[in-house]
This record gives structure tokens, C-alpha cells and sequence, in this order.
């Protein structure tokens, strides 16, 4: 039996938010860096432009799968090109978001993040697994993966919208997450979101992994 395939390690390559034509939206600095130095406005460029011609049709596939709602995120080895024309291997991980999510004024359907594939690097995580969620910031957790607003969250688990925005910051410090988005996709990389899963749910407790062992 073949030897497990390691994590891909290194650093992220960005976070990048498409609407449902598979443009962009928005991307964060990393990702505009990197793919995108040539564009003065990013907000419209093709996204599967960015990916090695033969690796499209991949790309589109999953995301007809994802915006169909056969299954909310996939995580896929694509090739990229950045900025400098060199071809990058990466593994893309996208999560849809619920509808009216919106971001500079438009609709966005699906946040993706993007990391280097380096299959003979040391394993290593995505970042430092947080402690287990339970009680009540795994269900606003929940709540933010289905889409839900602070004004839903708050009437649904009985707590006010401060209390609401309280557990969503402490979240955000935990998991160096920017915003909601990024959030969640990065619960869904961390393993705290379970995979598959409609509605949301949080792994519970005994299912978390924790950081990767070093080699």
C-alpha cells in the first residue's frame, strides 16, 4: 500500500471570493500580489483565466457541483499561473456561501483559499488547531456556514447582536481569519466544519484533529 500523501505545506497564496459566473469579487493582498499585479481593478476577471488552460474544465466542474448544491465545498490540486506567468501547483479549497452575501456591491457565491501543493514537504497544518468548539460559539459558527446574519443568529440562539458579534470577533482572532468568509473556509480546511454536511455542523470535540506530528 502506497505511503500516505502528505499535507501541502507553506504559507497561503490567498483567499479569493467569485461570483456565479465564476468571476472575482474580491481577493484579499496576498492573492492580488501574486496573480493578479497586472489588473488595475480585479472585480471582473475571469477566475478559471488563472489556472493552466487544461485544468478549467476541472475547475468548472466542481464548481457547477458546488453551486448546484450537490455538495457545499471541495477541495481540488489544480494548476495556476500567476502574475509572472509561471505555473503554480495548488491545492484550492472552496466553500459556497448562502445567498445575499455580498461583497463591494455584488453578490458572492463561493469563497476559494489557495495554498502551494508541495507533496514532498513536511506535513504541516493550516494553522495551530484551536481548541474544540462547543456550546454556543459552534452553533454561531453553524449559523455563519449556513449564512445566517447577526439579527438571525441572535433570535435563533436567544442572545443579543452584541453577544452575537462578541463570539464571531473571538473567532476571528482564533482561526487569523479577515472576515466571515474567510472564517468558515477556514473552520472547513481546519476540520472543525464537517465536510459533506448540510446544514453546517461542528465536529464535536473527539473528532478535531490536532497539529500535525513532525516528521
Amino acid at each position: 500500500m502506497p505511503a500516505p500523501r502528505p499535507t501541502p505545506a507553506g504559507p497561503p497564496l490567498g483567499v479569493v471570493h467569485v461570483d456565479g459566473r465564476l468571476c472575482v469579487v474580491g481577493a484579499d493582498e496576498a492573492f492580488r500580489d501574486r496573480f493578479l499585479r497586472a489588473s488595475p481593478d480585479v472585480a471582473g476577471t475571469p477566475f478559471p483565466l488563472l489556472f493552466q488552460e487544461a485544468a478549467r474544465p476541472s475547475l468548472r466542474e466542481h464548481f457547477d457541483r458546488l453551486l448546484s448544491g450537490t455538495r457545499p465545498q471541495f477541495s481540488a490540486l489544480l494548476p495556476m499561473v500567476d502574475a509572472d506567468g509561471e505555473v503554480v501547483d495548488c491545492l484550492v479549497t472552496c466553500v459556497r456561501l448562502s445567498e445575499g452575501v455580498r461583497l463591494s456591491g455584488a453578490e458572492c457565491v463561493a469563497v476559494a483559499t489557495v495554498r502551494p501543493d508541495t507533496p514532498y514537504g513536511v506535513p504541516v497544518p493550516l494553522l495551530p488547531a484551536p481548541p474544540a468548539l462547543t456550546g454556543v460559539p459552534s452553533h454561531v459558527l453553524e449559523g455563519l456556514a449556513a449564512g445566517l446574519s447577526t439579527q438571525q443568529l441572535a433570535s435563533r440562539l436567544g442572545l443579543s447582536s452584541h453577544g452575537i458579534e462578541y463570539h464571531v470577533g473571538s473567532m476571528l482572532r482564533k482561526l487569523n481569519a479577515p472576515n466571515r468568509p474567510a472564517l468558515v473556509a477556514r473552520a472547513y480546511a481546519l476540520g472543525i466544519l464537517v465536510p459533506g454536511c448540510w446544514p453546517p455542523q461542528v465536529r464535536s470535540a473527539a473528532a478535531v484533529p490536532g497539529p500535525a506530528a513532525p516528521a
